[in-house]
């Protein structure tokens, strides 16, 4: 396979979940800053359309669930599908780059409660976890999220995964940081999350039903994130966890009505209409993140929604 690597930069990364909102927007801002780009897929994905716009970016098809981890260990891969993983190694490996592994990838991200699916998102890190060992990646950056902080599936799965890749790791030289996400928002986000529900209604002039919305919670804008990964990078921030967030933490009821005053929207919010999650609303504490990257100029939510 013929890939795209006449960039003279020194950095690759390596990014599984590249067709979701987060993956693409980072590929495409660290392809912006001339570094060499690969995006996993999974071979019979419906979405690998929307990342073939993304100039620059080189595409491996891969299914890690179809995968033993000793696929990876022993290599010993001898089917004509493993033959070209095999080349993908020995490519990367002969760039002799500092390489970072980004793994977005996370199934049934919306069926937070069933407790098979989610622990079948930890084996299958897990085998990533091996290719980026194999592939040998100076840093393995891992996007957890706030729901680790409560008791659904989806979080205590994110959160054992973290605590396993760290144990992993710690006998190699590859570092393993680890993202505690909050909400990030952008042009590109699905068109089922709030914000753009929020948008919708307010255009179309139709009422909207909510939630409460009377708990805290944290809204960054989707270029201040890739920004926050780019300088991880370009830093080499060491091993440990970070919650990614911006400096805005307030109810979730004060960015519903800022952003129904922001479009002077004339329909009505109807708060308390749709029952509050159950999931716990964590409080980001980001002093660690900006220790290791520093200043960051938040994005004002008022300017986000407009560009939203």
């Amino acid at each position: 396979m013929e890939y795209k690597l006449q960039s003279k930069s020194k950095k690759v990364v390596i990014i599984t979940g590249v067709t979701s909102f987060l993956g693409r927007s980072v590929a495409g801002f660290l392809l912006s800053k001339g570094f060499i780009v690969f995006g996993i897929v999974r071979p019979y994905s419906n979405k690998i359309d929307i990342i073939k716009n993304i100039n620059g970016l080189n595409i491996i098809k891969l299914d890690f669930e179809s995968l033993s981890s000793n696929d990876f260990k022993n290599l010993e891969m001898k089917s004509n599908d493993n033959k070209e993983i095999l080349d993908v190694i020995k490519n990367i490996q002969e760039l002799n780059c500092d390489i970072s592994f980004i793994h977005f990838a996370w199934g049934s991200t919306l069926d937070r409660t069933n407790f098979a699916k989610q622990m079948l998102n930890i084996d299958m890190s897990l085998k990533v976890l091996e290719f980026a060992k194999i592939l040998g990646c100076n840093r393995f950056i891992f996007a957890g999220s706030q729901a680790e902080m409560s008791e659904s599936a989806y979080g205590m799965a994110k959160k054992q995964f973290a605590s396993a890749g760290n144990i992993f790791l710690k006998k190699t030289n590859m570092k393993f940081i680890h993202f505690r996400i909050f909400s990030i928002y952008g042009k590109e986000d699905r068109e089922t999350s709030l914000l753009k529900q929020l948008v919708k209604s307010f255009k179309e002039n139709k009422d909207i039903e909510l939630s409460s919305c009377y708990y805290k919670w944290n809204y960054l804008y989707i270029d201040d994130f890739t920004s926050i990964v780019y300088t991880f990078i370009n830093k080499n921030v060491d091993t440990g966890t970070y919650d990614i967030a911006s400096d805005d933490t307030r109810l979730l009821k004060d960015y519903v009505i800022e952003a129904h005053h922001v479009f002077k929207a004339k329909n009505e919010l109807l708060f308390g209409k749709r029952p509050d999650s159950l999931e716990k609303f964590a409080i980001p504490n980001i002093k660690n993140t900006l220790k290791a990257v520093g200043h960051i100029k938040f994005t004002k939510f008022s300017d986000g929604i407009i560009k939203l």
